[in-house]
């Protein structure tokens, strides 16, 4: 298989960029949620602004960008100039969401999947960043034969697609009801990419797909476009579907996932390297993601505990990939021991995180607030959640380092066969 290293790199290095800035705005969400640190710094206030950037950081720009990487990697008819002014559009979309709230009184929307910021510059940010995804998913469709990259660039446009017939079907009535119905379709959709790439990151380098995954993949794209004609965007019925829809596909392909990385501890197979330490932290946070969404009830923060572990799963995958390419790219180097310190460190941290807020939840903590919290236990529960958080930001900004440390001297340029 040829692939692109040289191409590929830049997107690299604005994903990490993207985490690096997820993690400094993780630590403000985190004082604003530790018991007391929150009144000594008066953060309440900016809250769900920080809220707001630190989720498209450390998804959206993060993992797209990643996927980006990924993509461009394994395209080798792929036009330098094209892929330039996708990086470029990519950058400075992310930039524009980042800096949006230092213009004007901006309202911070809380919608699932993509919060927004109520402010031009942002939704300009979005939509560029939007836009350079789109031209690398386009090449991958058009050039790439079936396997996990096609069928990922595939699902993610028919979440645009899905974001776009709502888009026009919809009747802005308030911004907050608005802007969740727009996204909750396109999000639920959105997250099945992840998971594909999630795959291939799991078994690299294989892209294939297993013929019942190719089925599933299908299943869902038929169901998800079933739905957008079928069903109103601000109707019960549809939000139900894709949440149902979500549910059942991610069963469906995270069960030959889990199956085959169970085959691989029998086989004591997945332990010898730094990238199965990622693998084997990546399946434990799955695991505890589709446990704690099990015992989902209301909207409290047991919801976020759900996404954070699922999120946690993708990220530690990643980080342990791009562990691998270090020395494809650098003539510096990371010990493996630092490597494995880092990855555990951040498992620990998200699983302290997690539970600590799954605890919060149950015992009816809401999200998507900065509340203050009086009860012994919810402040022992917040308090591992403050631990855990504090733990996987220093983990994360290990690995920033790491990968920024690694890149700042000499570098190879590799185009060769994997």
């Amino acid at each position: 298989m040829n692939i692109n290293f040289s191409a590929a790199r830049p997107w690299l290095l604005l994903s990490s960029f993207a985490l690096g800035i997820s993690a400094l705005l993780a630590i403000l969400l985190v004082l604003s949620r530790a018991p007391h640190v929150q009144e000594w710094f008066g953060l309440q206030s900016l809250f769900h602004t920080i809220l707001v950037l630190h989720v498209n950081f450390a998804v959206l720009v993060w993992l797209l960008s990643f996927i980006g990487f990924i993509w461009v990697y394994h395209l080798t008819i792929l036009r330098s100039s094209l892929n330039l002014f996708a990086l470029v559009l990519c950058f400075v979309g992310a930039l524009l969401m980042l800096i949006s709230p230092l213009f004007g009184d901006v309202v911070p929307i809380m919608s699932n999947y993509v919060p927004v910021i109520d402010s031009p510059i942002f939704f300009l940010g979005l939509c560029l960043f939007v836009l350079a995804i789109s031209i690398l998913g386009g090449v991958v469709i058009r050039e790439h034969h079936w396997g996990v990259i096609k069928a990922s660039a595939m699902m993610w446009f028919v979440a645009l697609f899905v974001f776009s017939i709502h888009f026009m079907g919809l009747e802005k009535s308030d911004s907050v009801t608005f802007f969740e119905q727009l996204f909750w379709g396109a999000g639920h959709v959105l997250q099945f990419v992840y998971i594909l790439i999630l795959w291939l990151v799991w078994r690299w380098p294989n892209t294939t797909l297993l013929t019942s995954q190719s089925r599933i993949v299908l299943v869902i794209v038929l169901f998800a476009l079933g739905f957008m004609v079928f069903l109103t965007p601000e109707s019960m019925a549809s939000r139900q579907a894709y949440t149902l829809l979500m549910q059942g596909g991610m069963f469906l392909l995270l069960l030959p996932m889990l199956w085959w990385w169970t085959r691989e501890v029998k086989s004591n197979r997945l332990f010898d390297k730094t990238i199965n330490v990622s693998i084997a932290s990546s399946a434990f946070l799955i695991l505890l993601g589709v446990i704690i969404g099990l015992l989902i009830r209301d909207d409290s923060v047991i919801v976020t505990a759900h996404y954070h572990a699922t999120n946690a799963a993708i990220t530690v995958a990643f980080m342990g990939l791009v562990y691998r390419f270090i020395p494809y790219y650098s003539l510096k180097s990371i010990s493996n021991k630092w490597q494995s310190i880092q990855l555990y460190l951040y498992a620990l941290g998200m699983v302290f995180y997690v539970l600590g807020m799954a605890g919060s939840g149950l015992l009816g903590v809401p999200r998507k607030t900065a509340m203050m919290v009086d009860d012994s236990l919810e402040r022992i529960s917040m308090g591992i959640m403050g631990l855990g958080g504090a733990l996987s930001i220093l983990a994360t900004l290990l690995f920033v380092g790491f990968v920024f440390y690694a890149f700042t001297g000499k570098y190879r340029v590799i185009d060769q066969k994997d």
